[in-house]
């Protein structure tokens, strides 16, 4: 990998797993690096390796200003440019009944070489040991903020549809331009390696250009899954209670708003809510069968 990749430890992990969020595209609501951040916050993790954008990232797309590198000036004296980085960071659980440590990665999304940036990140996987693969992501869209923001799910091979089966997750047809994320999973899919991506709903109003560049509630809800899914136990309330502050600051901009007001009331009315439970644990075949009471509850809801 030459000078792209930089480790700074190479600890030995228990059964890890990998959760990958990107800048760019799929991070609307900071859906894709909120979950990371979050994580690397609440875990007090530690640098475990870093990628150099140099060769992916093109600073210069009309429009894309948050590619551009940072520069801090102090009366008038340029102290530092930063450029973007994908750094990785490792939690290791002193817990002897966690099932599982973790490797994150907070990535840029790459504007070029995305094959040669996937085998990186894979390479990364593979030497740390890493048994699984997560990937989150947000995409705007006109739901209501007053609902529990709607989770999609694609992953690497279709038996693990069986394991999602309790996390309220639908399942799309989408065919068109890809996202890196989707990429990624690809990639793993190839490896053998298992991966599953999941992305939500976050609220976005255009007409009333509303749009939450920190939406607390949809990082919530993919959270939520995620730490069931991979075991960490965390408690996730401070993240719950952020939702709920979000949602109260909106309802008061939608009361002083009549035509907002109608707006939102239309979305409730074509909006149908999935709401996820903490799922009890059960033997794969009671799985199946949610999975098949979800599905059809979506076909006579008119979603499937």
């Amino acid at each position: 990998m030459g000078e792209r990749l930089t480790w700074y430890e190479r600890p030995t992990l228990k059964k890890p797993v990998m959760l990958v969020g990107f800048t760019g595209w799929l991070d609307g609501g900071e859906a894709s690096t909120g979950p990371v951040d979050y994580l690397v916050q609440k875990l007090s993790t530690r640098r475990l390796a870093e990628i150099s954008m140099r060769d992916f990232a093109a600073y210069q797309l009309p429009g894309m200003e948050f590619l551009r590198p940072n520069v801090e000036t102090e009366d008038g004296l340029i102290v530092e440019v930063r450029y973007p980085t994908s750094l990785f960071h490792y939690w290791h659980s002193e817990n002897v009944d966690m099932p599982h440590d973790l490797v994150l990665l907070r990535g840029t999304e790459p504007n070029l070489q995305w094959e040669e940036y996937t085998d990186i990140v894979l390479s990364v996987a593979e030497q740390s040991g890493v048994e699984r693969l997560y990937s989150v992501g947000g995409v705007l869209d006109t739901s209501p903020h007053t609902r529990e923001p709607l989770v999609s799910c694609s992953v690497s091979d279709l038996k693990l549809k069986a394991e999602l089966a309790p996390y309220a997750v639908s399942y799309s047809n989408y065919k068109g331009p890809s996202t890196f994320n989707s990429a990624l999973i690809a990639a793993c899919r190839h490896k053998g390696l298992e991966a599953i991506h999941l992305t939500g709903r976050s609220t976005y109003y255009p007409e009333f250009n509303i749009s939450i560049p920190h939406n607390s509630k949809v990082i919530y809800a993919l959270l939520r899954r995620l730490n069931r899914l991979i075991g960490l136990g965390l408690d996730l309330s401070d993240l719950d209670q952020a939702g709920r502050e979000l949602q109260a600051k909106l309802d008061g901009i939608v009361a002083r708003n009549l035509k907002l007001k109608r707006y939102v009331e239309e979305l409730e009315k074509n909006f149908v809510e999935v709401r996820y439970h903490e799922p009890i644990e059960g033997e794969p075949e009671d799985f199946v069968r949610d999975a098949e009471e979800f599905l059809r509850r979506q076909r006579d809801n008119g979603q499937g």
